[in-house]
């Protein structure tokens, strides 16, 4: 889910609050605080912390809650871990440390076992980097010597590790589709869900496609997967997570700014996205003017 920032970089708390139960009324079937969407890198234990708890206090506890762990130590990791626990998350999304991308399969085992030991909690492998992806022999080694370890939430842009994790470990683990523009063949292959941009930005259809494609209504789905998917691919940049928030504010909900140095899209990037809005039918009356949307989110 988005992290609301107030004009100050601060967490907006009420926002995030109001996210939560949007999301929860949505139909979505749990949340993860903090991971790549909702601007984890850099917050702090504290920060992480209170954010949980704003949403599992405002969902009333009636949702899972995760906690995403983005760090480049075991020590930043195990203390964010600690604090997520504290705060009632139920588990934890962890990418490899992101600085060293190229981590190997010894020590990402030896990563994702201090955290798991020193919190205590069940972990989410977060297979994100695009130039390091683990492969799935790894994640199997990694599986078998962590009993933690209860899923893996697939991205990278690679559906071919997604196919492969469902043959090898499906029904051992849980599998997350985060490939954005695969979303609807992720639901096809039969992941256990998605954790991505689309579903917080757009978790009404998102959840929608699912049911379809379960109730084996695949003309409905692939309709909602040619709407969502150019919005993807007009928000995926380095910038992302500026570009969805811009997105999902043109599209009728304000989920805060992007928390700084990240800064609203202008220009072409601005134009790409409020086009694929609009392509979609998603763009919000209130936006819809031509020119209208960039005017509307300096208010």
């Amino acid at each position: 889910m988005f992290t609301p920032f107030a004009d100050d970089d601060q967490i907006d708390f009420s926002g995030l609050a109001r996210e939560a139960q949007y999301l929860k009324a949505a139909g979505v079937s749990g949340m993860v605080v903090g991971g790549s969407m909702g601007e984890g890198a850099g917050m702090s234990p504290d920060e992480l912390a209170e954010a949980v708890r704003t949403v599992i206090e405002a969902v009333g506890g009636s949702l899972p809650v995760l906690g995403g762990i983005i760090a480049d130590s075991s020590a930043e990791a195990v203390r964010l871990a600690h604090a997520l626990r504290k705060a009632g998350a139920q588990g934890v999304q962890v990418p490899p440390p992101h600085f060293h991308v190229s981590a190997g399969t010894p020590v990402l085992a030896e990563y994702y076992r201090a955290i798991t030991d020193a919190a205590q909690i069940p972990l989410l492998i977060y297979n994100v980097m695009p130039t390091a992806q683990a492969a799935v022999e790894s994640l199997q080694e990694l599986i078998a010597d962590n009993p933690a370890i209860v899923g893996i939430k697939q991205s990278g842009r690679n559906i071919h590790t997604l196919a492969a994790l469902l043959a090898e470990v499906g029904g051992k683990v849980k599998i997350f589709s985060a490939i954005d523009d695969m979303i609807y063949p992720s639901f096809v292959l039969g992941v256990d869900g998605t954790i991505s941009g689309t579903s917080a930005m757009f978790p009404r259809e998102t959840v929608e496609m699912l049911k379809a494609v379960q109730a084996g209504d695949y003309k409905r789905a692939l309709a909602l997967h040619q709407r969502l998917t150019p919005v993807w691919r007009a928000v995926d940049c380095p910038d992302f997570c500026a570009r969805a928030k811009y997105a999902t504010k043109m599209a009728g909900r304000s989920v805060g700014k992007p928390r700084g140095p990240f800064v609203w899209p202008t220009g072409e990037a601005a134009r790409n996205i409020e086009e694929a809005l609009r392509a979609g039918d998603l763009m919000s009356e209130q936006f819809s003017s031509v020119g209208g949307a960039q005017q509307g989110v300096r208010v």
